[in-house]
């Protein structure tokens, strides 16, 4: 048994290398087309950024998996195991928060000028591409309340505690989004003059709280059931621990502890 969970940490760690290359090599393509928008010049890797995002997420997955495999064994890495597995969940959310945000619609939240202001009098319609930016925050909203609302709880203290974690991750991305739209609806709010009313940019229409309200409460109740789950646990070990006790104990009446038993249970 011991073996056979020792090749579990063994491919953990490699696995857990392997992903960390594969987020890193999302970063640099991510960070390069970042920088390309700054210049006014368009993305070039987004479906590269995006398929590396997709087999990261795969394996973080399966790590996972691993992860409760050493737990349910009670293996003495399973803690330091689920803590490396759950920084590169961590730092998948961050990438894929910053390439949704900033690169997929390819039209990134910027403050209103002039020129647009001139352009949307003469065009009342909307461009395309705040449109579709629109589109695509909406989407990320919906998405991360579709996972909040069918996420699972855990069964028993391991996998609790893999929920618990990988929702805290979920729940920073999701107050840090909510950061950005807010300070991004407060840039886009802008006077154009002479008493005109003023305009509001793409980010106005975004859902404000629904995704962070539901986190927040799956949040608090994960936390309340980890603990109780916790205290759960630590009284069936006792439990455990009494019963082999009593199992392994010499009941015959040559044993000369026989005496010092009967007193413990009176």
């Amino acid at each position: 048994r011991l073996e056979r969970l020792q090749r579990v940490v063994t491919k953990l760690q490699m696995e857990s290398g392997l992903c960390e290359e594969q987020l890193n090599q999302a970063d640099a393509l991510l960070q390069a087309d970042v920088r390309l928008l700054a210049a006014g010049k368009a993305p070039q890797k987004a479906a590269e950024v995006e398929r590396d995002l997709d087999k990261a997420d795969a394996m973080i997955r399966l790590l996972f998996n691993d992860v409760q495999t050493l737990k349910d064994g009670r293996h003495p890495q399973g803690e330091q195991m689920y803590r490396r597995v759950y920084r590169l969940h961590e730092r998948l959310v961050s990438i894929r928060t910053e390439y949704n945000l900033r690169l997929k619609s390819g039209a990134p939240v910027t403050a209103v000028t002039a020129a647009s202001v001139t352009s949307a009098q003469r065009r009342p319609e909307p461009d395309e591409a705040p449109l579709r930016y629109l589109q695509e925050l909406l989407a990320w909203v919906e998405e991360n309340q579709r996972r909040v609302a069918t996420a699972e709880w855990g069964v028993d203290l391991p996998t609790v505690e893999t929920h618990l974690g990988a929702h805290r991750g979920l729940h920073r991305a999701i107050e840090e989004f909510r950061a950005k739209v807010e300070r991004a609806r407060a840039d886009e709010v802008r006077p154009l003059g002479n008493g005109d009313p003023p305009v509001l940019g793409v980010t106005a229409n975004v859902p404000p709280v629904p995704p962070q309200n539901s986190s927040k409460s799956r949040l608090r109740h994960l936390e309340s059931l980890h603990g109780f789950v916790s205290a759960a646990t630590k009284e069936l070990l006792w439990l455990s621990e009494r019963e082999e006790e009593e199992v392994a104990f010499d009941w015959s009446h040559n044993n000369p502890a026989m005496a010092a038993k009967k007193e413990s249970y009176s």
